[in-house]
């Protein structure tokens, strides 16, 4: 037989056979590897950021007019909160609006309202008297409230005299007529009691 005929012919060296199988092995490993260490090191995608969700339970400031006026009017310019000297007044962050959380920070009711003064576009409405703003109005969770326990903090701190101890019942009574909503109540409640069971909501 011609030798070209030998050169084509398979080869029957088991030791040549061997060589090539763990060549070929050994590259498909190496390819395997390669590609898990090129998608392990791989940068992960980036987690899109949540947006913090709002803060709810606030009020107005003194002298706001009706909501959807008030959003008509107030630009933002955060004067009032500025001139709030205890820094009661924050900016709503989804629009920059001012907004007082009570349970932080109620309302001093300031003797000249400095906020309602540093308003220049009528969002805050000059009002008789710091008794007379119109914030919101306190309510009381009755099986939260430990006055039966003797707990009486919200109504030696009312600067209006809107609330007051019902002895025959030991229950916190809220005169709608004096509240103002200025929210000290709620602050101190959450202040001396593992939970607030005074509230101020919008009238």
């Amino acid at each position: 037989m011609p030798d070209s005929d030998l050169s084509n012919q398979p080869s029957s060296n088991p030791s040549l056979g061997r060589r090539m199988f763990l060549r070929h092995s050994v590259i498909s490993i190496g390819a395997t590897v390669h590609e898990f260490v090129k998608h392990r090191d791989a940068p992960s995608p980036l987690k899109k950021e949540q947006p913090v969700p709002e803060k709810t339970g606030w009020l107005r400031p003194p002298g706001a007019v009706d909501e959807e006026l008030f959003l008509e009017r107030c630009t933002g310019c955060a004067d009032c909160v500025e001139a709030c000297p205890h820094d009661a007044i924050q900016a709503l962050s989804s629009n920059d609006t001012p907004v007082i959380y009570p349970g932080e920070s109620p309302c001093k009711l300031c003797e000249d309202l400095p906020c309602i003064v540093a308003c220049e576009t009528d969002a805050l409405l000059p009002v008789a008297g710091r008794f007379q703003v119109n914030m919101g109005v306190a309510k009381v969770w009755s099986k939260m409230c430990t006055a039966g326990t003797g707990c009486n903090a919200c109504v030696s701190k009312c600067p209006t005299g809107a609330l007051s101890m019902d002895f025959a019942v030991y229950h916190i009574r809220v005169d709608e007529a004096l509240c103002v909503g200025c929210g000290v109540c709620q602050y101190i409640c959450g202040t001396v009691n593992d939970r607030t069971a005074i509230r101020i909501v919008p009238r």
